[in-house]
């Protein structure tokens, strides 16, 4: 978190004030919030979230928020120095109420890719692929950010771009800024990236709400990700047969069993 804190900081914008919310409880991270307080020429407050979860911290975050744009950072990721600068800028150029910066996306200790969102996506479109949009990449008004409820906290899975479908579904403009100026890091053991049965049933609820939109290809790599953790998770061998069988309609026989080979 000190890392974060250190790139929010040394913003060539200075942001109006820092809010660190702790959905942990965590004695440590007061202490790191007082200690930035007291250094730092903006206010750096501390907000307890009793609900727990990112989406709650980041709603209770943009409730208490002051200022007109509003930006996120995981206490994982970074944002570079001209982060703040160029997005509101770009807003206020482009009158939107959101804007997206390109991203530096860490996947494991060694692999870097650099990742931008596709511009002019609609409703109709912005479904046909997983985007580039993450809790650290953007800045939004916070006049747009309540328009839609903020983030949705059902949504445990793929709720960053859940929230991105829903801003364009209200008719929130949106811009790009292709340069990496923020960075996802890949941490071992990441919640995000676990396979755990929280994560299958979240994917579940992402194709319940947003499934008739997405491409097949998109729904079906979504649906195989789904049904593997189960399968993968369960001890009940009829249960497993019929996760197989469903990977199998899934994929297809000839690619289900090359998945399996190749594992």
């Amino acid at each position: 978190m000190r890392e974060s804190i250190a790139s929010v900081a040394a913003q060539t914008l200075q942001p109006v004030e820092l809010l660190v919310v702790d959905d942990a409880n965590d004695p440590a991270t007061r202490a790191v919030v007082e200690e930035a307080d007291a250094r730092l020429p903006f206010a750096v407050r501390y907000i307890r979230n009793e609900s727990g979860g990112v989406c709650h911290s980041r709603n209770k975050g943009a409730e208490a928020a002051t200022g007109k744009w509003v930006g996120f950072l995981d206490d994982d990721d970074l944002w570079h120095p001209p982060f703040l600068e160029r997005l509101v800028e770009l807003g206020e150029r482009k009158r939107v109420g959101l804007i997206i910066a390109g991203l530096l996306h860490h996947e494991d200790e060694q692999s870097v890719k650099a990742r931008s969102q596709l511009t002019d996506l609609t409703p109709a479109t912005a479904l046909l692929q997983n985007g580039s949009m993450t809790g650290s990449n953007f800045v939004i008004d916070r006049a747009a950010y309540f328009r839609v409820g903020g983030f949705d906290p059902a949504v445990t899975v793929f709720n960053d771009w859940d929230f991105f479908v829903r801003l364009l579904d209200a008719g929130v403009a949106y811009a790009v800024d292709p340069e990496p100026l923020a960075e996802w890091r890949f941490h071992p053991g990441d919640r995000i990236a676990t396979p755990s049965l929280r994560r299958a049933n979240g994917i579940g609820f992402f194709l319940n709400r947003h499934g008739k939109r997405m491409s097949k290809q998109v729904w079906r790599d979504l649906e195989t990700t789904m049904l593997g953790i189960r399968r993968i998770h369960t001890t009940n061998r009829f249960e497993k047969l019929t996760l197989s069988a469903q990977l199998i309609r899934a994929h297809g026989p000839v690619r289900y069993f090359k998945r399996i080979l190749n594992r």
